[in-house]
């Protein structure tokens, strides 16, 4: 301390901050606090504001500090003449808030202090010193850092369970052990979505139930998607995002039901990226306009504010084709019931082995592929094309084997469909009717050259 401080009561701002303050837990702080003022007495300074970051890491670039930001605002304004703190990590572990603090103190002439020591930050001799100890922070900031994701990686590669965070749904909070009330849930969420239902759908019908997620609130669509597109559901681990290998704890879906889940969930996702009125009636996204192939939407009749029918919504479609929405509704379900119960329909269906191992198949795959990218890594001398071309043919077996699973989707959605009756179709929701049209039909609507009336000859419903 100079001697223009000695005898000066100096107006002082006390910063604590812990980077970690489990369940509110602020005892550390406190402590921080207690031991700041202390000091404060023994140099005869006047505590003016305390400042306090829990839960607040210093050296992440990205992460906001209220209370510092508060406190340079202080400072700024003229409110403090010193910056008491217990230690200097818990101010600055980062060289750049350094620097700030010291361009601030070349325009206020503040003072640093810690029950440890008291820096001039007019000195030279004292900035110096200041800069070695936040690089210093910064490296072993950046050590515990890398040790971290070093450890994470390292577990993500055996199948350990991740540590901290939410219970995910399914398993008990040792993230191992299944839940197995919660297991039965996924396992129908799963067979909903194959038969052709919407998360919308299972939202509202599990609402209605009473059956809480995780954290026991509501369910919603992304935190279903996200549930049944997660790989933990099929025993598997990941790390930043990729699969890394069968995880250490029981699969709640086989693999081959978890993969076309998946897809069918993505998909749907990359098809209706807004809400729309899509699944709200029969064909909409599913007829096609005879004139450009677009599908069509649901649009108001042009002689009626409450009559709905479906038209072509492309602008670039000059020959736009709208139809009312009942009569083509009741004769495309006409065609569906028929097919239904056509057995050229069910010998295609029948002849489509079920395939079980095209799961495992996949993860055989899955697992040379990350073998070889490992080989390559320890092995200096390989050649780079020679490994590009080893991933590129285990690519495509691997999509293969998808596609192979793909091809079960049929027998899920018109399971117990063979012979339909018209009372059981409506009995069903209308996302199961939707998938099972998809499967069965492809509609197109061409212009009508007759007058009033349906016009069927302008609809071509082929069967597939």
């Amino acid at each position: 301390m100079s001697s223009s401080d000695k005898g000066k009561r100096l107006r002082v701002a006390i910063y604590c901050r812990i980077s970690l303050a489990r369940y509110g837990d602020l005892v550390k702080v406190e402590r921080q606090e207690e031991d700041c003022r202390t000091l404060c007495d023994r140099l005869g300074w006047d505590v003016i504001e305390v400042f306090v970051d829990p839960n607040r890491s210093a050296w992440l670039r990205n992460r906001k500090r209220p209370g510092w930001d508060a406190m340079l605002q202080g400072i700024t304004g003229g409110r403090f003449d010193a910056i008491v703190v217990y230690h200097g990590d818990r101010l600055i572990r980062q060289p750049w808030d350094l620097e700030l603090l010291l361009r601030i103190a070349d325009e206020k002439g503040i003072r640093l202090a810690s029950p440890t020591g008291t820096r001039n930050l007019d000195s030279a001799d004292d900035r110096f010193i200041l800069r070695i100890e936040a690089a210093q922070a910064c490296r072993e900031s950046d050590n515990t850092s890398r040790r971290a994701k070093r450890a994470a990686e390292a577990r993500a590669a055996t199948g350990v369970p991740r540590k901290g965070g939410k219970r995910p749904y399914g398993f008990e909070a040792d993230l191992v052990t299944v839940r197995e009330d919660e297991a039965a849930i996924v396992r129908e969420m799963a067979g909903r979505i194959l038969a052709g239902e919407s998360t919308g759908a299972l939202v509202r019908d599990l609402n209605a139930r009473g059956v809480p997620n995780a954290s026991g609130n509501p369910w919603y669509h992304e935190g279903i998607r996200k549930l049944l597109c997660g790989p933990r559901l099929a025993g598997l681990a990941t790390f930043r995002g990729e699969i890394t290998g069968p995880g250490q704890w029981p699969a709640i879906l086989e693999r081959d039901t978890w993969e076309l889940v998946r897809r069918v969930l993505l998909g749907k996702k990359a098809s209706f990226p807004q809400a729309t009125n899509a699944r709200k009636h029969l064909l909409t996204n599913i007829a096609l306009c005879g004139s450009c192939s677009a599908p069509l939407a649901v649009r108001y009749n042009s002689r009626s504010e409450t009559l709905l029918a479906y038209g072509c919504i492309n602008s670039e479609c000059d020959q736009k084709v709208h139809r009312v929405m009942e009569p083509l509704d009741e004769y495309v379900i006409g065609r569906v019931l028929r097919r239904l119960s056509d057995p050229e329909l069910w010998e295609r269906v029948e002849a489509v082995p079920e395939d079980n191992g095209a799961g495992a198949e996949l993860e055989a795959l899955e697992a040379r592929k990350r073998q070889v990218v490992a080989e390559f890594a320890e092995d200096d001398a390989m050649d780079p094309a020679l490994l590009r071309g080893m991933l590129r043919r285990l690519d495509e077996r691997i999509q293969a084997a998808r596609n192979r699973i793909a091809s079960q989707r049929a027998s899920h959605v018109l399971d117990g469909c063979q012979g339909m009756t018209r009372e059981a179709w409506d009995a069903l929701p209308l996302d199961r009717r939707r998938a099972i049209v998809r499967e069965t039909m492809t509609v197109t609507v061409h212009r009508s050259r007759k007058g009033p009336g349906f016009d069927k000859s302008s609809v071509k419903a082929q069967a597939r």
